[in-house]
């Protein structure tokens, strides 16, 4: 089983490995380069890709992400408090709470551990986060809320020709698919790589501040996740992925938000790593409970 876990797990080590000794041999990497065409590129077409692939029921969808804003609700509400007492500022840590790591970790777990209907459950939860952390994580770190941030943002248009294609009667045509596909293949990678990079260029300061937010933040997910599939009564697969989806670490794109905001990326970066090594060690009793 720890194997296993740990064949999914193992890319996005070696992806932020590949950025941290590029970075670390002097190479020249340009970090705001890649955080924008993976953000504004990458993404959008990766997630018109995974819903318009494969079979979610528009009800099914509903449903999940229905389960997934009431726990969005909560985190925000254990992120508040958290923030509030250790005195840290909302713009950096705030989102660290509500944006979790629900693709490319979330996705193949939920593959692995309910096959394709828990890939397609994963997925209804993975575009709930992203529409959220790209409008309002978008906007605690931006530190404004206006209307730009919905109609400059390319994932909504995404998602809303993804809806359109999974509720109409026609099919997504063959050059769309493949260039989506293909496209929307770039951004997990080139987000690890950043990663990595930034890693390389990590601060010891306020170690054990992270260590303590980075837990709270996994120990919430997971009571979280569990409390509202227990209210909702959801059985099976949902129960099971709306667990495991909640109970991931930071998500990475975290980085590139703080970065292109000039917030604290050595903090945001710090958070992402530590809490992903903690589910290193974590996600083995994870699955274990969920299965």
């Amino acid at each position: 089983m720890f194997f296993k876990i740990l064949s999914v797990i193992a890319p996005v080590f070696v992806c932020a490995g590949i950025g941290f000794f590029w970075r670390r041999s002097g190479r020249p990497f340009d970090t705001r380069m890649v955080g924008a065409l993976a953000l504004n590129v990458g993404m959008p077409c990766l997630v018109f890709s995974a819903l318009t692939r494969l079979d979610v029921s528009p009800d099914a969808f509903a449903e999940m992400v229905g389960a997934y804003g009431i726990v969005l609700a909560c985190f925000l509400a254990v992120g508040l408090t958290a923030i509030a007492i250790m005195r840290v500022p909302a713009h950096t840590y705030l989102p660290v709470f509500t944006s979790s790591n629900t693709g490319n970790m979330g996705l193949p777990l939920c593959l692995f551990a309910f096959g394709p209907e828990g890939l397609a459950l994963g997925v209804c939860i993975f575009v709930m986060s992203s529409i959220f952390s790209f409008t309002a994580g978008w906007s605690i770190y931006a530190g404004r809320l206006t209307a730009d941030v919905l109609y400059n943002n390319p994932l909504i248009y995404a998602v809303a020709l993804a809806l359109a294609f999974m509720t109409g009667d026609f099919d997504v045509p063959v050059w769309l698919a493949n260039t989506t596909h293909l496209i929307g293949g770039l951004a997990i990678p080139l987000m690890l790589v950043s990663l990595g990079v930034a890693i390389a260029n990590l601060r010891a300061d306020g170690a054990g501040r992270i260590v303590v937010i980075c837990v709270v933040k996994l120990m919430a997910g997971f009571t979280v996740g569990y409390a509202v599939a227990t209210l909702l009564g959801l059985e099976g697969a949902a129960r099971g992925v709306l667990i495991i989806e909640a109970a991931m670490p930071v998500a990475v794109h975290n980085y590139m938000f703080a970065q292109r905001f000039e917030r604290n990326t050595a903090d945001t970066a710090s958070m992402i790593l530590i809490s992903t090594l903690i589910s290193l060690a974590t996600l083995p009793l994870l699955i274990f409970f969920v299965l």
